[in-house]
């Protein structure tokens, strides 16, 4: 039986026999949402791979935060793939979008792990949450902008947290297709502050640090995807001798946000030319979602009418 799709949070104490929480990690496994998003588009192997594991690791870092709102990893790039995308709401809603330049991608092979270099060129990579709450619906944003320096998406993700909280992290992604579909997986550790903020780490906890980064560096991406091998077995395996507390799985799942009225609120802005314009043979605006591919058609007394 397949495990359910999401994020397994889990923290380390150094041995079984102590109970303070000194490394913060993180397991997302993610196989239903993401082989329904990706089978929504015709993206080459190459652009899959990328997607599924920024969706992934989208998934990790959101659950690693405290947030109401949406968190969102976006890269841009000078190479064959210009965009690359992923959204996740702190409640678990998860989006993707890729654009490229599909000549210059054909010659682009489909390779584990996808190497970033390869598909953008150069470029960066921007953290933002968009944090909204019922006492306050206009929102807060805070964005962290890294440059693609680096072969994975880790590598960004390891910058990120290196210049924004200076606390030390891995990552670790992976993606492959199956004969189910595609699937996506991520993990990550990140040593807690001693303050339980930014800064430092906990007193005496580099020598934990180091065995943990080195059981970390021993897991294959093909243990990831492993369906046979459950994310507890996993976590299990790699940090049994650090004391692992596996918490509550964060389920993700595949679901956009658009909806007919944040289109009709979107057209109320447009003149009449603009429709004609944009209309079909048949007189019909079709407004299709980029996310979800969902197509909404209006005439164009529907339009008058809005």
């Amino acid at each position: 039986m397949q495990e359910p799709d999401g994020v397994l949070p889990f923290y380390l104490t150094g041995s079984p026999q102590s109970s303070r929480a000194v490394i913060s990690g993180r397991l997302a496994r993610l196989s239903g949402p993401v082989s329904s998003i990706l089978s929504r588009h015709a993206w080459p192997d190459a652009v899959n791979e990328v997607a599924a594991e920024a969706m992934a690791l989208a998934a990790c870092l959101s659950s690693q935060m405290k947030f109401e709102g949406v968190f969102t990893l976006q890269a841009k790039g000078d190479g064959p793939l210009k965009t690359l995308f992923a959204d996740v709401t702190h409640a678990g809603d998860l989006r993707s979008y890729a654009a490229f330049d599909e000549q210059a991608l054909a010659g682009v092979p489909c390779a584990a792990p996808a190497v970033l270099p390869r598909l953008m060129g150069s470029g960066y990579m921007a953290f933002t949450i968009d944090q909204q709450s019922p006492t306050r619906p206009d929102g807060q944003r805070y964005q962290g902008i890294v440059e693609l320096d680096g072969p994975h998406l880790g590598d960004a993700a390891h910058l990120w947290f290196k210049n924004s909280e200076q606390l030390a992290s891995v990552f670790l992604t992976a993606a492959a297709p199956s004969e189910t579909g595609w699937h996506g997986a991520a993990i990550m550790l990140q040593s807690i502050a001693a303050s339980g903020g930014t800064g430092e780490a906990q007193p005496g906890a580099s020598d934990i640090w180091h065995d943990a980064v080195s059981f970390f560096s021993s897991v294959k991406r093909a243990e990831l995807l492993d369906p046979d091998l459950s994310s507890e077995q996993l976590i299990w395996r790699l940090f049994h001798l650090l004391g692992p507390h596996i918490q509550p799985l964060r389920p993700v799942r595949d679901k956009c946000r658009c909806s007919a009225a944040k289109v009709e609120g979107a057209l109320r802005g447009l003149a009449e030319a603009d429709w004609q314009e944009l209309a079909d043979d048949q007189g019909l605006l079709v407004v299709e979602c980029e996310f979800c591919k969902t197509a909404r058609s209006y005439s164009q007394d529907q339009l008058a009418a809005l």
